[in-house]
């Protein structure tokens, strides 16, 4: 059976590519209405989004948590990757603090 899903590709500050499910992607509103609007090429499809403002370690949990949200509908306060950070370290503080400001920024 062939995988009739449709990826597109959300590319970091640094230039890492993260490819991810259409669907678990609309999950944010803010790349949803990119993807149908705005943003679109003039066939309304595209492949890649560019996040200038965000780094590639909390794009990457920003897509885990797409993806989780959209495939079994997890909150953000049980998202496991950001219940294993310790709030005693100082860098995984930063993590929690981009991750939502990120999660702020796409609205979702």
């Amino acid at each position: 059976m062939e995988d009739q899903r449709e990826y597109i590709t959300l590319v970091s500050a640094e230039g890492c590519r993260f490819v991810i499910d259409k669907q678990a992607a609309s999950v944010s509103k803010m790349i949803k209405e990119m993807m149908e609007g705005c943003c679109a090429g003039p066939f309304g499809e595209f492949s890649e989004i560019p996040f200038p403002e965000i780094g590639a370690s909390v794009l990457d949990l920003v897509c885990q948590y797409l993806a989780e949200r959209n495939n079994r509908g997890v909150s953000m306060t049980e998202f496991k990757p950001l219940n294993k950070l310790d709030a005693n370290k100082e860098e995984d503080r930063q993590t929690v603090i981009e991750l939502l400001l990120a999660a702020n920024y796409l609205d979702c």
